[in-house]
Protein backbone atom coordinates (compact mmCIF):
# COMPACT_ATOMS: atom_id res chain seq x y z
CA UNK A 1 0.00 0.00 0.00
CA UNK A 2 1.65 3.92 -0.79
CA UNK A 3 1.90 5.79 1.87
CA UNK A 4 -0.96 8.09 0.13
CA UNK A 5 -3.59 5.57 0.78
CA UNK A 6 -1.95 4.28 4.24
CA UNK A 7 -1.72 8.06 5.48
CA UNK A 8 -6.15 7.96 4.82
CA UNK A 9 -6.74 4.93 6.13
CA UNK A 10 -5.06 6.04 9.72
CA UNK A 11 -6.66 9.34 9.71
CA UNK A 12 -9.88 7.09 9.03
CA UNK A 13 -8.99 4.91 12.08
CA UNK A 14 -7.53 7.67 14.31
CA UNK A 15 -11.07 9.55 14.15
CA UNK A 16 -13.32 6.45 14.03
CA UNK A 17 -11.71 5.71 17.39
CA UNK A 18 -12.18 10.07 18.59
CA UNK A 19 -15.81 9.40 17.71
CA UNK A 20 -16.49 6.11 19.62
CA UNK A 21 -14.99 7.05 22.20
CA UNK A 22 -18.18 10.13 22.44
CA UNK A 23 -21.07 7.98 20.88
CA UNK A 24 -21.84 4.33 19.92
CA UNK A 25 -20.48 3.19 16.49
CA UNK A 26 -24.02 2.77 15.03
CA UNK A 27 -25.03 6.48 15.51
CA UNK A 28 -21.82 7.46 13.50
CA UNK A 29 -22.26 8.25 9.88
CA UNK A 30 -19.71 8.04 7.08
CA UNK A 31 -19.77 11.96 6.52
CA UNK A 32 -19.27 12.68 9.87
CA UNK A 33 -16.34 10.25 10.02
CA UNK A 34 -14.56 11.43 6.75
CA UNK A 35 -15.33 15.15 8.02
CA UNK A 36 -13.42 14.64 11.11
CA UNK A 37 -10.61 12.47 9.56
CA UNK A 38 -10.05 15.32 6.81
CA UNK A 39 -10.90 13.35 3.94
CA UNK A 40 -13.75 13.10 1.51
CA UNK A 41 -16.37 10.24 1.24
CA UNK A 42 -15.37 9.35 -2.12
CA UNK A 43 -11.89 8.62 -0.07
CA UNK A 44 -13.64 6.65 2.02
CA UNK A 45 -15.51 4.61 0.11
CA UNK A 46 -12.16 4.31 -1.83
CA UNK A 47 -11.29 2.03 1.10
CA UNK A 48 -13.87 0.76 3.10
CA UNK A 49 -17.74 -0.32 2.09
CA UNK A 50 -19.45 0.97 5.52
CA UNK A 51 -18.14 1.29 9.18
CA UNK A 52 -18.39 -2.02 10.25
CA UNK A 53 -15.64 -2.65 7.28
CA UNK A 54 -13.45 -0.57 9.74
CA UNK A 55 -14.08 -2.76 12.88
CA UNK A 56 -13.56 -5.59 10.78
CA UNK A 57 -10.02 -5.33 9.90
CA UNK A 58 -9.61 -4.03 13.17
CA UNK A 59 -10.16 -7.61 14.82
CA UNK A 60 -8.16 -8.89 11.37
CA UNK A 61 -5.29 -7.15 12.50
CA UNK A 62 -5.50 -8.16 16.44
CA UNK A 63 -5.88 -12.14 15.25
CA UNK A 64 -3.04 -11.73 12.52
CA UNK A 65 -0.35 -10.45 15.27
CA UNK A 66 -2.24 -12.64 17.71
CA UNK A 67 -1.54 -15.70 15.43
CA UNK A 68 2.86 -14.15 14.61
CA UNK A 69 2.98 -14.04 18.19
CA UNK A 70 1.61 -17.67 18.95
CA UNK A 71 4.44 -18.82 16.04
CA UNK A 72 6.91 -16.81 17.22
CA UNK A 73 6.89 -18.16 20.86
CA UNK A 74 6.63 -21.75 19.77
CA UNK A 75 8.46 -21.70 16.99
CA UNK A 76 11.47 -23.54 17.86
CA UNK A 77 10.15 -25.21 20.97
CA UNK A 78 9.76 -28.71 21.60
CA UNK A 79 6.95 -28.93 23.61
CA UNK A 80 4.46 -26.63 21.97
CA UNK A 81 2.23 -25.76 25.17
CA UNK A 82 5.85 -25.25 27.35
CA UNK A 83 4.04 -23.40 30.36
CA UNK A 84 6.55 -20.12 30.78
CA UNK A 85 6.35 -19.85 26.77
CA UNK A 86 2.43 -19.58 27.09
CA UNK A 87 2.64 -17.29 30.13
CA UNK A 88 4.92 -14.99 27.62
CA UNK A 89 2.47 -14.75 24.71
CA UNK A 90 -0.60 -13.98 26.80
CA UNK A 91 1.17 -11.36 28.75
CA UNK A 92 2.38 -10.15 25.48
CA UNK A 93 -1.00 -9.91 23.96
CA UNK A 94 -2.39 -8.20 27.34
CA UNK A 95 0.25 -5.98 27.13
CA UNK A 96 -0.10 -4.56 23.50
CA UNK A 97 -4.01 -4.39 23.65
CA UNK A 98 -5.22 -0.43 24.05
CA UNK A 99 -7.82 -0.97 27.03
CA UNK A 100 -9.31 2.07 26.34
CA UNK A 101 -9.45 1.94 22.43
CA UNK A 102 -13.73 2.03 22.16
CA UNK A 103 -12.69 -0.16 18.86
CA UNK A 104 -11.51 -3.28 20.94
CA UNK A 105 -14.76 -2.55 23.99
CA UNK A 106 -17.08 -2.80 20.62
CA UNK A 107 -16.17 -5.78 19.09
CA UNK A 108 -16.05 -7.20 22.74
CA UNK A 109 -19.48 -6.49 23.79
CA UNK A 110 -21.76 -4.78 20.15
CA UNK A 111 -23.69 -6.48 17.96
CA UNK A 112 -20.72 -8.46 16.13
CA UNK A 113 -19.52 -10.32 19.57
CA UNK A 114 -20.81 -13.70 18.70
CA UNK A 115 -18.74 -13.25 15.31
CA UNK A 116 -15.80 -12.28 16.91
CA UNK A 117 -16.09 -15.52 19.42
CA UNK A 118 -16.32 -17.32 16.39
CA UNK A 119 -13.32 -15.64 14.81
CA UNK A 120 -11.11 -16.56 17.54
CA UNK A 121 -12.20 -20.41 18.30
CA UNK A 122 -11.57 -20.82 14.38
CA UNK A 123 -8.32 -19.44 15.57
CA UNK A 124 -7.79 -21.37 18.69
CA UNK A 125 -8.41 -24.69 16.92
CA UNK A 126 -5.53 -24.03 14.36
CA UNK A 127 -3.15 -23.33 17.50
CA UNK A 128 -4.85 -26.58 19.14
CA UNK A 129 -3.92 -28.53 15.80
CA UNK A 130 -0.47 -27.30 15.95
CA UNK A 131 0.81 -28.04 19.43
CA UNK A 132 -1.28 -31.45 19.38
CA UNK A 133 -1.83 -33.10 16.01
CA UNK A 134 -2.29 -36.32 16.91
CA UNK A 135 -5.14 -35.23 20.30
CA UNK A 136 -6.59 -33.46 17.65
CA UNK A 137 -7.08 -36.32 15.14
CA UNK A 138 -8.08 -38.28 17.94
CA UNK A 139 -11.52 -35.93 18.84
CA UNK A 140 -14.27 -36.16 17.03
CA UNK A 141 -14.81 -32.54 15.20
CA UNK A 142 -17.96 -31.94 17.66
CA UNK A 143 -15.33 -32.36 20.54
CA UNK A 144 -12.65 -30.16 18.78
CA UNK A 145 -15.16 -27.56 18.42
CA UNK A 146 -16.47 -27.77 21.66
CA UNK A 147 -12.67 -27.40 22.74
CA UNK A 148 -11.53 -24.69 20.63
CA UNK A 149 -14.70 -22.52 22.02
CA UNK A 150 -13.93 -22.96 25.34
CA UNK A 151 -10.50 -21.56 25.66
CA UNK A 152 -11.98 -19.05 22.86
CA UNK A 153 -14.44 -17.80 25.36
CA UNK A 154 -12.71 -18.02 28.30
CA UNK A 155 -10.13 -15.53 26.80
CA UNK A 156 -12.40 -13.43 25.78
CA UNK A 157 -14.51 -13.59 29.11
CA UNK A 158 -11.50 -12.98 31.09
CA UNK A 159 -10.43 -9.75 28.51
CA UNK A 160 -14.06 -8.45 28.95
CA UNK A 161 -13.26 -8.65 32.79
CA UNK A 162 -10.03 -6.93 32.62
CA UNK A 163 -11.33 -4.08 30.40
CA UNK A 164 -14.38 -3.56 33.20
CA UNK A 165 -11.87 -3.24 36.22
CA UNK A 166 -10.62 -0.06 34.81
CA UNK A 167 -8.15 1.84 36.72
CA UNK A 168 -8.14 -1.79 39.04
CA UNK A 169 -6.78 -3.55 36.09
CA UNK A 170 -4.15 -5.59 37.56
CA UNK A 171 -0.68 -5.75 34.91
CA UNK A 172 -0.94 -8.01 31.78
CA UNK A 173 1.90 -10.29 33.39
CA UNK A 174 -0.88 -11.29 36.11
CA UNK A 175 -3.34 -11.78 33.72
CA UNK A 176 -1.23 -13.78 31.14
CA UNK A 177 0.20 -15.91 33.81
CA UNK A 178 -3.58 -16.18 35.21
CA UNK A 179 -5.23 -17.39 31.81
CA UNK A 180 -2.10 -19.68 30.72
CA UNK A 181 -2.11 -21.62 33.88
CA UNK A 182 -6.01 -21.92 33.49
CA UNK A 183 -5.34 -23.14 30.29
CA UNK A 184 -2.74 -25.62 31.45
CA UNK A 185 -4.25 -26.72 34.62
CA UNK A 186 -7.32 -25.62 35.37
CA UNK A 187 -7.95 -24.14 38.55
CA UNK A 188 -5.59 -26.27 40.65
CA UNK A 189 -2.80 -24.10 38.27
CA UNK A 190 -3.96 -21.09 40.84
CA UNK A 191 -4.85 -22.72 43.92
CA UNK A 192 -2.59 -23.66 46.54
CA UNK A 193 -4.99 -26.33 48.23
CA UNK A 194 -5.82 -28.03 45.28
CA UNK A 195 -2.36 -28.11 43.36
CA UNK A 196 -1.82 -32.20 42.49
CA UNK A 197 1.22 -33.18 44.11
CA UNK A 198 3.34 -36.06 43.46
CA UNK A 199 1.65 -39.20 45.09
CA UNK A 200 3.95 -40.70 48.00
CA UNK A 201 5.43 -44.25 48.33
Amino acid sequence: MDKRRLRSRLRLHRALREMMAETQPDSISVEALARRAGVTRQTFYAHYTCIGAMLEEHLQGLLTEIAARHRRAFSDADDAVAPERLRELMTSVFADLDADDPRLAALLDGPVASEVEARFADLVTQFLTDADAAGSEALTPRENAAQARFFAGGFLSLLRHWLALGSERPPPEVMGGMLADFCLYGRKGRCPSLQLTEPTS
